[in-house]
This record gives structure tokens, C-alpha cells and sequence, in this order.
């Protein structure tokens, strides 16, 4: 049986990979404060989430937030982990009025600059994109998820996105059933804090349900 030395050149991309892994998040307030954590240790994640963050931000910003995850993964003695997107919609709801505020032309920047960043952060390993979030405070009473800023854009980031990319629709997750489709009605409200923006505890206990979220992503909010 052959034995790989320490000292031999192919050892070093098999000792990286027994590394444990740091993951990237990337986000708003609400990923900021949903307490994202891995179900799998000793992997970990580095958030750079920041209040008021959109995918035009994040673009901008994006050199500086690799810089900043691999100089962490190296002073760790990490190695890159996979990258989770969640920017839950400042691109289509106003921070001034809270109401939903997009246009065709919004839409199909946002998803340019969304395609931009994920096939950046694609050369590093894996992302997931988790899905925008509709708001109490930006939609009409009994308005259905299709008519909706969230649902737009969760539309414009399915087409835009690499492939490689997972998407992972959330928006529905905190609206209700009337009529045989999913609405905004008031019973939504024991989601979001009194803004109608922010989320509960029950907020996130229902995204965190959510079918398609990787099963070793754990959203620790839910549970205070």
C-alpha cells in the first residue's frame, strides 16, 4: 500500500482538503441576524452580512469581501468552504417608504449584477443563492406571491444565474394559503417584527422549513 509523505508535492492539496471548511455568508440584516450557522462541525462561517446590502453592493463590494474570507481561511489554517447569497430584497423594496419599488429595468440589472457576483464567487467553490422575502410592510393586504417585489425577483435571479449556482426559494414560506394560493394576508404578520420588514423568531422557523434549504444550513433565530 502506498503512503503519501508529508513531503511529497502531492501532499499539500490532500492536507487542504482535510482542512476544515470556513463557508462565506453574504447578506442583509436579515441574514446578519438570522444566526446561519452549519450543521456540520468543526465547519464554520464568516458573515459579512451587512444592514441595507443589495446585489449592486455586493458587486461593488465584492473584492473586498473575498480579500477578507480568504485572508481569514489563511490566518485559520482553513480552506474555502462554499459561499451563501442572501440578500432578501433592498433591490426591490424601498429603504425609504418600505414599499415595493422595481421596474423591468431594475430587474434585469439586479439580475446582471447577480450572475456577476455568483460566477466570481463560482472560481472560489460552491454557492447557494437563498431567495428574497416578500414584506409586510411593502405589499397590499391580500395580494397574491405572484404579484409581489420578491416573487420578481426571485423570477429574474431563476433566469439569470449560472447553473452551477442553487437557488433556494424562500418568499412563499412566510405567506399563507387563501383560495388556493399563497396571499399577504394579516395572519403573515407573526413573522415580522413591527417594521414589517425585519423577522421573528416564528419568521425565521418557517423559512428555516423550507424543503429546499440545504439540509446542513441550521437558521439558529428561529429557535430564541
Amino acid at each position: 500500500m502506498d503512503v503519501l509523505e508529508v513531503s511529497d508535492p502531492e501532499a499539500g492539496p490532500w492536507l487542504d482538503r482535510q482542512a476544515p471548511p470556513l463557508h462565506l455568508l453574504i447578506g442583509d440584516s436579515i441574514a446578519r441576524d438570522s444566526g446561519l450557522r452549519s450543521r456540520l462541525p468543526p465547519d464554520e462561517f464568516l458573515s459579512l452580512a451587512r444592514g441595507g446590502a443589495t446585489w449592486k453592493s455586493t458587486a461593488r463590494d465584492l473584492d473586498d469581501i473575498i480579500a477578507r474570507w480568504t485572508t481569514k481561511v489563511t490566518e485559520e489554517g482553513r480552506r474555502l468552504g462554499d459561499a451563501v447569497i442572501w440578500l432578501t430584497g433592498n433591490d426591490v423594496y424601498s429603504r425609504l417608504t418600505r414599499l415595493s419599488s422595481f421596474s423591468p429595468e431594475t430587474l434585469q440589472e439586479t439580475g446582471r449584477l447577480a450572475a456577476d457576483v455568483c460566477r466570481r464567487l463560482l472560481e472560489k467553490g460552491r454557492v447557494t443563492v437563498l431567495g428574497p422575502l416578500p414584506r409586510m410592510s411593502g405589499e397590499i393586504s391580500g395580494s397574491r406571491w405572484e404579484t409581489t417585489a420578491s416573487y420578481h425577483l426571485e423570477r429574474r435571479l431563476k433566469h439569470s444565474l449560472p447553473p452551477a449556482v442553487r437557488l433556494v426559494p424562500l418568499g412563499r414560506q412566510l405567506l399563507r394559503r387563501a383560495g388556493g394560493r399563497y396571499c399577504v394576508v394579516q395572519e403573515c404578520a407573526t413573522s415580522f417584527r413591527h417594521d414589517g420588514v425585519h423577522l421573528t423568531a416564528e419568521g425565521y422557523a418557517r423559512v428555516a422549513d423550507a424543503l429546499q434549504l440545504p439540509i446542513w444550513i441550521s437558521l439558529t433565530a428561529a429557535f430564541k
